[in-house]
């Protein structure tokens, strides 16, 4: 291990400042993403966990999670880049010590999420493919801004048990007034409050969308239909990954949302 920290102390030395990366880590499944975008897939040496699209993605060797990685095995794959959701992932530090450069990435907006898109792109010496890519995002979100609004009330069931959702600093409930919804929960200062089912029937949504994560659609309406009868609610399924993920898909998911909630589309 001593010996391979001294290689890539040696080899980030010799390295110039303005090189661009050619052999970056993905430590996050949205950064994966990004990268796959602006072409820099072929430049990925390792990944972790959940980085599973494009499929490529799945034959990438894995170092760990995005809250933890394994160091060496890591530095074995002498990367110069990685891109991280946070610096408090566990050995994340290290490669930085060890001279590899480190880009955080954790949007919380679609701006931040295509300034990341940019940053990748100079970082990876795509730059003109990242600056191609953001031109078509934002031209597809401004479509569906200019879409006249459903004003759909929403129930967004992030978790079944214990019962979670979006509260009003999510992401997620900035998508959901994006696609043309109002989320019944934004008045709640909390990412993702715990709800009960009388506080749900008390705010009488006229749709909930169930992420399909581990859960059935079937399953989850009967529960529903149960509290809030028949015909007085719609449903919609969504995979998770393009609503959770914050990399380009999230257009794909504003865009199914947006047609969802105006009614276009149906489970």
């Amino acid at each position: 291990m001593k010996r391979l920290l001294l290689s890539l102390l040696f080899a980030a030395a010799l390295m110039p400042a303005t090189a661009s990366a050619a052999r970056i880590l993905a430590l996050t499944p949205h950064a994966c993403e990004m990268l796959y975008d602006v072409g820099a897939g072929d430049q990925i040496v390792g990944a972790v966990s959940y980085c599973d699209y494009p499929s490529e993605a799945k034959d990438l060797p894995r170092i760990g999670s995005y809250e933890r990685i394994n160091v060496e095995a890591a530095l074995r794959l002498q990367p110069d880049l990685a891109v991280v959701m946070s610096r408090s992932v566990g050995g994340v530090e290290i490669l930085e010590r060890m001279g590899i450069t480190v880009m955080v990435s954790n949007p919380d907006s679609f701006e931040t999420m295509f300034e990341d898109i940019l940053k990748i792109g100079k970082l990876s010496g795509r730059s003109s493919e990242a600056e191609s890519l953001v031109g078509k995002l934002r031209a597809r979100l401004e479509t569906v801004r200019a879409i006249p609004r459903s004003d759909a009330s929403v129930f967004y069931e992030v978790w079944h048990d214990p019962m979670l959702t979006a509260g009003g600093p999510s992401f997620i409930s900035d998508l959901i007034h994006q696609a043309g919804g109002r989320n019944i929960f934004v008045d709640i200062d909390v990412e993702t409050p715990h709800v009960n089912v009388e506080s749900v029937i008390r705010a009488r949504p006229s749709v909930i969308v169930i992420p399909l994560e581990k859960r059935n659609l079937a399953d989850r309406r009967q529960f529903w239909e149960g509290w809030l009868g028949k015909g007085n609610v719609r449903f919609v399924a969504i995979d998770p990954d393009l609503l959770h993920r914050p990399g380009p898909r999230l257009l794909d998911g504003l865009e199914f949302l947006q047609k969802a909630l105006a009614g276009e589309k149906r489970p």
